[in-house]
């Protein structure tokens, strides 16, 4: 072969290397694993540029979920649900973690901390440090969610058990027959100021109506005897149903 061709056909075939040793990617990283955990992310999020803005969890998985652990630590985490991670809130500033490989339940680290969810329960680890067992507070995460979902006020009553949340803005959702019947007022009118006297929403669709009043003054709840910062009264179907509500926002 003449010394040119050949030289030629070296640089061809460097050329044609990265190329080649380029085909070879993907599959090295494993794909993370949900299973079945309530807080868990969908094992996979599409593309940036091709989804929405904000794209809500699966039903019955929180954004926001609040955690007490051994110790007296409490924990507050954020589910990224599009980014498979989560943040927790620490003394130090909020830390994310990404989603791991778990034989159950779902497993986020940075190499540094470890939190691992099973159910509504958890396990919190520093490295090198002993780990410590965490509990869900179902009460408080259903609050943290709501406020991430940007709820103004949240209501809760007793026989049948129902729940009102307001906001954002005057979008009013009402859920009754523990959980069983949902009704949703997309724009509501209001009576009444933003100071402590009480504050009225009203909203129909179609057929259905409901009327909500709020009014700033100390509440306990006559099941729990938790204690609110507001009370709620709503009308609804001809009857009417009292309880306690928090601000959020």
């Amino acid at each position: 072969m003449h010394p040119s061709a050949s030289a030629a056909a070296a640089a061809l075939l460097l050329v044609a290397l990265p190329t080649l040793t380029g085909c070879d990617r993907g599959g090295d990283e494993p794909a993370a694993e949900a299973a079945g955990d309530p807080a868990a992310p969908a094992p996979s999020a599409p593309p940036a540029d091709a989804a929405p803005a904000d794209v809500p969890p699966p039903e019955g998985v929180l954004r926001a979920y609040v955690w007490e652990c051994d110790g007296g630590i409490t924990l507050r985490m954020k589910n990224l649900y599009r980014e498979n991670a989560i943040t927790l809130e620490m003394h130090e500033g909020p830390r994310k973690l990404p989603q791991v490989v778990s034989a159950s339940g779902a497993k986020y680290s940075d190499g540094s901390l470890t939190f691992w969810t099973k159910g509504d329960t958890a396990t919190f680890e520093r490295q090198g440090g002993t780990p410590v067992h965490c509990r869900e507070l179902r009460a408080q995460s259903l609050l943290a969610d709501a406020s991430a979902r940007g709820v103004l006020l949240r209501g809760i009553g007793n026989e049948p058990g129902w729940t009102v949340e307001i906001g954002p803005g005057t979008r009013v959702v009402y859920v009754t027959g523990y959980g069983q019947e949902r009704h949703e007022f997309e724009s509501t009118t209001t009576h009444g100021g933003d100071g402590p006297g009480p504050r009225t929403y009203l909203g129909e669709a179609g057929a259905d109506r409901i009327q909500v009043t709020v009014a700033q003054e100390e509440c306990l709840d006559d099941m729990s005897g938790e204690r609110f910062d507001h009370r709620m009264v709503v009308e609804h179907g001809g009857r009417s149903y009292r309880g306690c509500a928090v601000r959020l926002q």
